[in-house]
């Protein structure tokens, strides 16, 4: 496995884990599919609970999205 997608794998741990721990869902981190929706559709996040992805994300990885380039096409499916 390349050290490129080491660290891909790793974020996707990470996100599987505050989706799964930290997000008001009914669903086992094993049971997180990336491809998922995040919204209505797939595990039913509305816009607030989408903010609260992100904070998580930025407190949980050291990422910080950018201002103003936040688009919610981004954020249809973990793994886009």
């Amino acid at each position: 496995m390349t050290p490129d997608r080491v660290a891909v794998e790793g974020l996707i741990g990470q996100l599987k884990e505050i989706i799964s721990e930290k997000m008001d869902v009914n669903i086992s981190r094993d049971e997180i599919n990336p491809d998922v929706s995040l919204f209505e559709d797939g595990l039913g996040l509305d816009s607030i609970a989408i903010v609260e992805f992100i904070t998580l994300i930025e407190e949980n990885t050291g990422y910080r999205f950018k201002e103003g380039g936040l688009d919610m096409d981004n954020f249809k499916t973990y793994a886009h």
